[in-house]
Parts: C-alpha cells; structure tokens; sequence
C-alpha cells in the first residue's frame, strides 16, 4: 500500500491531467462521486501518458521511443506487483487498478496497441482497424467497467463507446496524424471513394468520404446508447455526459465542411459547461442522449460480442469465444453458415452487403450467412438471419454442402470457418432487406449466376467464390441438388452445448 500523501498527490495530478487535455471525460466524471471520480482520472491520464510516449516521437519513432514506451509499461506492472511506486501518478493506477479489480489482461492489450503504433501507420480495412482499437479503445471502456459500477450485459456497449470515442477522435485528428505520418481511416475507404488526406484539401470525394465515416461513428454511438440505462444514476449521468459531447464533435466536422486540415474541431467549454448542469438536473438523462443524432442511427452491431463456436479440425466444439475477438490475422477455426435461397423458377436471391458493414462491405454474395449462436440449431440460425436481413421467411431447408470449410484474408484479418452450405426454397417472397446489412438484393437464374462467377465475369465474397464450383459439381438444376444427410455435419454443427464456455 502506497503512502497515502503520495496517493493524494498522485491523484491530485491526474485530475489535473484529465482536466487539461480530456476535457470531456473531466466533465463527465465531475457528475461522479470523489472516491469513484478519481479512478476515472487516473485510467485516463495512464492511457494519456502512453499516447503522449508515442505520439510525441514525431513520423519516425526510433529504439529510444520504444525503449521509454517499455520503461512505463515496466514501472506499471512493477508498481501493481509491488504494491506501489514512488511515483505518485504510478502509485495512484496501481491504487486504481487493485481497487476496482481490472483485469490484468485488459492493461496487456492496451500496451500492444501502443507498440503497434510505433511500427504501423496505415490500416488497409476497418477490420484492421477494429483489430487495433480493440487494444486502445475498446478496451478502455472495459477498463472503466468496474469503476462505474453497471448492472448485467454492459461489456458490449462499454466496448463500443471505447471505440465510438476513438474513431471520433480519428476524424478530429487527421490533420495532426498526418503530421505524425499516420492516416487511420482505412485505405479501403480512400480508395472507395477517391479521397487523398495527404492533399489536405476539402474535396467532393474527401466530404463524402467524411459522411460516410460519420455515419459509422454515429453507428457505434448508438450501440453505446444501450448499456447507459443499465448503470447507477450517477453513473448514467457521468457517461451520458461524455457520450452527448463526444458526438458532438462530429456536428463540429460537419459545421466546418469537412475540414479537418486547418483546426481542431472542438466543443465550446460552454456549451459542456450548460450539458454538464442539464445532466445534474435531468430526471431521466437518456433524455438528452436521445435527443442526439446518432441515437436515430441504427447500431452497428460489430461490437455485440455475440460468441462463436469454436472448433478443432475434426469439427468438434472447442469451446466459445466473443465475435469480436476472433477475427485477426491467426483467426481460429469457428462455426458459421451460408444459404442460397431460391425460387420456383431456379433464381438465386443474390444480395450486396450494406457499404457500412465491418467486413466485406459492398461485396455481391449468396443470399445469407453468419454464426450459429451456442446452443442454437443450425437451421435455426439459417432461418434467423433471412428474416434479420431480408424479412424473409424461408421454407424447407435443404443441406448440400455439410462440410464445406474456408480461410479467406481480409488485409490483416483473415476469415478461418466450418461454414455448412444449405439451399432454401421460398413462394413469392416479399422482401424487407435490412440496410444496415444488405445494399441490394436481386433474382438472378443460377445458371446466369454461376457461369458469370466460374468465368470470373462476376466478383462475389470468397466463401461464395469456393462454394459456386462445388454447387455447380451438383448439377444444373438447384432444385434437384441431392440433399445431405444431418450425420454429415460436423459434430460441432449436429449439437451445440448451449453452456459451453
């Protein structure tokens, strides 16, 4: 245990910290109590010290940025083993840390994130990128768990408000990133859109690509909004306070036209000032978060931690692990599905998956695919994302390919499952499709279909591209393709234990 003057001084300077350089987590943890408001300090002004390590090395961190970016990591872990450090900030995490009992684990992502930054300077896919944040961003939210206290199920929306806070950092800051030699928006983006940050100019194709990114960061906000009811009210008050400002920078891009280049876009002290008093006196703040408008926009669901099943080459369950942390550049083999929906005449119901979409998004495939949940029959799960993302119930269920399996990468991410191939059948279906999951759907006749795709005519998602072959293999008539027994499947796909952990 840390000398308590020590203490105090220690935490004394991380709310000094906090309150000169994280202004909006300064006023949203004033709504907290003392004894709670303080942790919030000392994590932030931890996370800040580590940037400012990195960032302030310039566009070439060399082996001294990296040398100073291993001393703190060591006197971290050296003040949590010892049970203090003569430095006070120090001594006030570890106090933080053994307090509120955060995992050790969440502080080894975190560093790994820093030391990413000292070697990478782009992102290829906003894959990648979640890849990142998931050790600079994400995590922070986990880390702020214990001290606000929540009720059940707030990991997922804690996660997505870590990252909603650093993507809106991301677009504040791509002047000064640039400064330091990184661009952070994904080249997938850039490209898609004809945008150049290095130009530092406003452009039609930069304004476009800005909405968009916006858009995705309103997305992550609004899957954020459902964990803020599930907390204590002070609490509630203290994150809804930061949720409503940090989403308010991005009113502040769009009032400046995009311009990212000549100002940092930032929210007035007074109007902070007027929403941390709003916040005091609500009755219910939710109020005020929904008056946002990233609470109209549709979650982005990435983020939702929905587990996997994972599996072993045999195709025996292994055990579970949350979506999000699965898919990286040694993703572990898991279970997943495809269908192809179809209609009397043969036509294949081919979709586009929505622009917004964390992996492939754009990308012409089969009708429908995804993760069976532990526990869940896998045609229960078939006939669960066609009415998701389609509105379409399908009929019979029909397994063709009960041991199809893929690896696919993504940039840095690679797509590593034991995906069951079923074809279903439907009369006259009226479609409803989700846009935040599918851009566009389409009739096309199979044999117009797979004959584009073999001949390389057609571009569709790599899974859909090793499955046309092996349907086709079947015959030319879907209709007719020879139905697969149940014992066929992977023992992991025939019974899922729903309390696999």
């Amino acid at each position: 245990m840390s000398d308590p003057a020590l203490l105090a001084r220690g935490y004394a300077e991380c709310a000094d910290v906090t309150r000169r350089y994280g202004t909006t987590y300064w006023w949203g943890a004033r709504l907290l109590p003392a004894a709670r408001r303080r942790h919030v300090h000392a994590i932030y002004t931890l996370a800040r010290r580590a940037d400012d390590i990195v960032d302030l090395a310039g566009p070439e961190p060399g082996a001294a940025t990296g040398a100073a970016l291993d001393a703190f990591e060591a006197s971290f872990w050296s003040a949590l083993a010892d049970g203090g450090s003569t430095d006070p900030v120090m001594a006030a995490v570890a106090e933080t840390v053994r307090a509120c009992g955060i995992p050790d684990e969440c502080f080894a992502r975190f560093f790994g994130a820093m030391r990413t930054d000292l070697s990478r300077t782009t992102y290829e896919t906003w894959d990648d990128l979640l890849g990142y944040m998931d050790g600079s961003a994400a995590v922070i939210g986990e880390m702020m768990l214990p001290v606000l206290e929540p009720g059940a199920d707030a990991r997922t929306p804690a996660r997505a408000l870590g990252l909603a806070f650093q993507l809106t950092n991301f677009l504040r800051d791509v002047g000064e990133d640039l400064d330091r030699g990184r661009v952070y928006v994904p080249q997938e983006d850039l490209r898609r859109f004809g945008a150049d940050p290095w130009a530092r100019r406003v452009t039609p194709e930069w304004r476009a690509l800005m909405a968009f990114e916006v858009a995705r960061n309103r997305r992550l906000y609004r899957e954020a909004d459902e964990g803020i009811p599930t907390l204590p009210p002070a609490s509630r008050r203290c994150v809804a306070t930061a949720r409503v400002l940090y989403a308010r920078i991005l009113e502040r891009i769009e009032a400046a036209d995009a311009d990212v280049f000549s100002a940092r876009r930032r929210v007035p002290t007074r109007e902070k000032l007027a929403l941390s008093a709003r916040m005091v006196t609500a009755r219910e703040p939710m109020r005020l978060v929904r008056a946002d408008r990233a609470a109209a926009a549709p979650a982005l669901g990435w983020v939702a931690d929905q587990p996997v099943v994972l599996v072993d080459d045999a195709g025996r369950a292994l055990g579970t692990a949350p979506k999000s942390q699965v898919h990286h550049d040694d993703t572990p083999l898991h279970l997943a599905f495809s269908c192809y929906v179809l209609d009397p005449a043969g036509r294949l119901l081919v979709t586009t998956r929505a622009a917004s979409k964390p992996s492939f998004p754009g990308v012409v495939t089969n009708t429908v695919c995804g993760h069976p949940l532990p526990g869940e029959d896998l045609e229960d799960a078939v006939r669960r994302r066609a009415r998701d993302e389609l509105g379409v119930e399908v009929g019979e269920l029909r397994l063709v390919l009960p041991r199809f399996r893929y690896r696919a990468a993504m940039g840095q991410v690679v797509e590593h499952e034991l995906c069951p191939v079923f074809v279903a059948r439907v009369e006259d279906a009226a479609l409803a499709p989700d846009p935040a999951e599918v851009d566009d759907a389409a009739w096309v006749p199979w044999g117009e279909f797979s004959a584009d795709v073999l001949a390389g005519r057609r571009a569709v998602s790599p899974w859909c591209a090793e499955q046309v072959p092996l349907l086709a293999a079947l015959g030319p008539d879907p209709l007719a393709w020879p139905t697969a027994g149940r014992a066929e499947l992977p023992e992991a796909a025939r019974a899922v234990p729903a309390g696999m952990v």
